[in-house]
């Protein structure tokens, strides 16, 4: 009984009556009066922290987003320079084998056209002058017709000669595989060469990779790092996700995920600092809340309400 008496006597609300007073309400009516401005504080402190969290929140992910990406584009950096250390060591290599290739077509031509006109001193074309097969038999012929000579004599200069025609016969059914080696041999120099070395050869592609390794700079759309209005902060994800240029470490979108980055991080940690000022307000004003609910809520059962 002595609770519900000093809950309907007003002077314990008095504390402030030169303040202007409380009238006639007593406490409990004054503890209901407070839990609804408790209650309005704490759902505008609640709605001013729930806004500070969702924007740490997305400038949380946009950090997380633009670390990935940033850890991604060095080791693709790392992997590109060692790229184009094995290709500037190939094409280094492909050079010295067109060089090579050249030397070998040049060296198979002369040598081609030598055993051709080796073998065209063997034959009589037409219209040409006769050639050793041709003068050779006449040289047998004529020994035979030779008069004032043994035909022993004859004999045995005719069987020399014979020895030297069979040689030279030998050497004329060579000609066909011969020349066809050659010119295959030739073929496969040309082939080689033409596929290593002429335009759009292998030669051409890696000139051309390296170009693009070492190719020009594209200026990429960015967070510009002026811009204070944090409702425009953070960037749209899909529309500033960097595009690859080569080389990487030098191109705008290397520059600018990493100076994103660093204005991400920084604002990330002022988001955060202050939700944790505001959420801290909307704890004290839910505990003032809670409090006060526990009062009314103890007092109207101890009166039997």
């Amino acid at each position: 009984m002595g609770m519900i008496k000093f809950l309907n006597d007003k002077i314990c609300c008095e504390d402030d009556q030169s303040n202007g007073g409380n009238g006639d309400k007593n406490c409990l009516t004054q503890w209901e009066e407070q839990l609804t401005d408790a209650s309005n504080d704490y759902s505008e402190k609640s709605a001013e922290s729930d806004k500070a969290k969702e924007k740490y929140d997305n400038s949380y992910n946009w950090r997380d987003k633009l670390t990935k990406w940033l850890d991604l584009i060095e080791k693709s950096n790392e992997k590109a320079d060692n790229i184009v250390i094995e290709l500037e060591f190939f094409h280094g290599q492909v050079i010295e084998v067109c060089k090579n290739a050249e030397c070998t077509s040049k060296a198979l031509e002369k040598l081609l056209c030598q055993v051709k006109s080796i073998f065209d001193l063997l034959y009589t074309y037409e219209n040409g002058e006769d050639q050793l097969k041709v003068l050779i038999a006449k040289l047998i012929k004529e020994i035979n017709c030779v008069k004032d000579v043994k035909d022993q004599d004859k004999e045995t200069a005719i069987n020399c000669v014979k020895v030297y025609e069979e040689k030279i016969k030998m050497v004329c059914e060579l000609q066909d595989d011969l020349l066809c080696k050659l010119i295959d041999a030739l073929k496969c120099a040309n082939l080689l060469f033409a596929y290593i070395c002429d335009e759009q050869g292998l030669r051409f592609k890696l000139k051309k990779i390296l170009d693009e390794f070492n190719g020009s700079i594209k200026e990429e759309a960015s967070c510009s790092s002026d811009d204070d209005d944090s409702e425009s902060y953070p960037c749209d994800a899909q529309a500033k996700k960097p595009q690859p240029t080569m080389p990487i470490d030098k191109s705008d979108y290397f520059k600018n995920t990493k100076s994103n980055l660093d204005i991400a991080i920084v604002k990330t940690d002022k988001f955060k600092e202050d939700w944790t000022k505001k959420k801290k307000k909307s704890d004290d004003a839910l505990s003032r809340k809670n409090s006060l609910a526990e009062a009314i809520k103890a007092a109207k059962a101890a009166e039997g309400k």
